[in-house]
């Protein structure tokens, strides 16, 4: 069914060619580059995975936002931001953005948005890969070729690459070729490059996110959880690292509609992929961590906290919950919107975290952290801050539960050194981060004064 999706993204670009000759009878609502007599503002379209309550997701796209009006002002742009549910991401946004309703058949709403719009931002960190799902990468695939066609600028910013089914290879390198990539890290860069894509470097786009606000909030949450103020937290970003990637399957949908079981339904006509080794490794994975949690716990007592970065997690924050042998406070971002999970990750004392958005959300108050990674991401981040050696671990390792009592270990006797690493390197990241902001508004203006 991939292949499917793959020859409808593609019909649906080269359709697009027809869009400013439709938007005279009504059809489709066209709007070139040049297009400023009835509005000089620039339409900017956002394209991600946003509103379905993945903190990462919606905090990157929060800093796109500010970087755009900071850089172009508020007065000269009209950003619209594609959304799985408007409800979920209002929060991020005043209401001059434009939330633009998505659904995960995304095909004809990709065209629509596209069309309206003068340029477009693919804002989501997974940019280029299979790993998660094929569709996912087809969807910012559509829009990029869009814009190609349409003559109008797409830049994808703060964005990763990884390995891909070679059907999907061959549509990034068609669809994707006039794209501007500007990549989080220097794996990535050299990916898109190999790929003759454009890149340049550069860094994820929310390592500037503001949670100040809601420091106190955090602090009195922790307090009503049991903790008393002065005891360590330690806190812990489970996710399921083995249900990847989702696929799409008419045959599964059916069989979920006639049986009722939508266990393994991610949304619509997409599906988990899952089996009896998928579960037992899974299950492996939460039982290596209760048990290094559980042995580094004993020997030195914390509050312990869990974090459901993404809501998909509960499954796997409820199941490890379970297996501790000490109360845990939960934190769910089906709960709490980014702003709230960044302020409880910036009062940690230790982080034990598979979620890449963790790690860098938690950076800001020099948070170290011991990283169990289920691909390249988090496997960047901790090379590029030098604690790959001592404390990243993978999500497959055949002694997990042991590497990791280890990595929690020396990140509590170095911690001093470890969050000298944090902040420096975070100097680095957020200087790199306010020249990207400096490029993105250049690449869309220079675009304009070559009109």
């Amino acid at each position: 069914m991939d292949r499917v999706v793959n020859i409808i993204v593609k019909f649906i670009v080269w359709f697009s060619r027809f869009a400013p000759f439709l938007s005279k009878t009504g059809l489709v609502d066209y709007r070139g580059y040049a297009d400023r007599e009835s509005d000089p503002r620039l339409r900017i379209l956002l394209v991600g995975y946003n509103g379905a309550r993945n903190t990462g997701s919606d905090v990157r796209v929060a800093e796109i936002v500010r970087q755009l009006e900071d850089r172009l002002g508020r007065e000269n742009v009209e950003i619209s931001v594609m959304t799985l549910d408007e409800e979920n991401i209002r929060c991020y946004f005043d209401e001059d953005v434009r939330l633009i309703r998505l659904s995960s058949i995304f095909f004809r709403g990709v065209l629509k948005a596209c069309c309206a719009n003068q340029a477009a931002i693919l804002c989501e960190g997974s940019t280029l890969k299979s790993k998660f799902a094929n569709a996912l990468t087809l969807y910012f695939c559509e829009a990029a070729g869009i814009m190609r066609i349409q003559h109008k600028p797409c830049i994808a910013y703060g964005s990763e690459a990884g390995e891909m089914d070679a059907f999907l290879e061959r549509a990034v390198k068609k669809l994707c070729r006039d794209t501007r990539f500007i990549a989080r890290d220097k794996g990535s860069l050299e990916d898109i490059r190999r790929l003759g894509l454009l890149g340049s470097p550069g860094t994820d786009t929310a390592w500037e996110f503001d949670s100040s606000s809601r420091s106190q909030w955090a602090l009195a949450q922790l307090s009503r959880s049991g903790w008393d103020g002065k005891m360590p937290l330690l806190g812990i970003a489970p996710i399921n690292p083995f249900c990847w990637p989702v696929r799409p399957s008419i045959l599964k949908w059916l069989k979920a509609g006639l049986t009722g079981d939508h266990s393994r339904q991610f949304q619509l006509w997409y599906f988990f992929s899952s089996s009896g080794q998928r579960e037992q490794q899974f299950e492996a994975y939460l039982d290596a961590i209760a048990r290094s949690v559980n042995e580094f716990t004993a020997k030195r007592p914390c509050h312990l906290v869990i974090l459901g970065m993404e809501r998909l997690d509960r499954d796997a924050c409820s199941r490890l919950e379970a297996k501790l042998n000490r109360p845990a406070a939960v934190f769910l971002s089906s709960e709490h919107d980014g702003y709230e999970m960044a302020a409880l990750l910036r009062q940690l004392s230790l982080l034990v975290t598979s979620r890449y958005h963790a790690a860098v959300l938690s950076a800001e108050a020099g948070v170290p952290c011991a990283a169990i990674s289920m691909d390249e991401r988090l496997d960047n981040i901790m090379q590029e801050m030098g604690m790959d050696t001592c404390q990243l671990m993978h999500a497959d390792d055949g002694n997990l539960s042991g590497e990791l009592e280890g990595a929690m270990e020396y990140a509590w006797l170095h911690r001093e050194n470890i969050q000298d690493k944090i902040k420096c390197q975070l100097v680095n990241y957020k200087d790199t981060l306010n020249k990207m902001g400096d490029d993105l508004a250049e690449f869309l203006l220079s675009r304009q004064d070559r009109l």
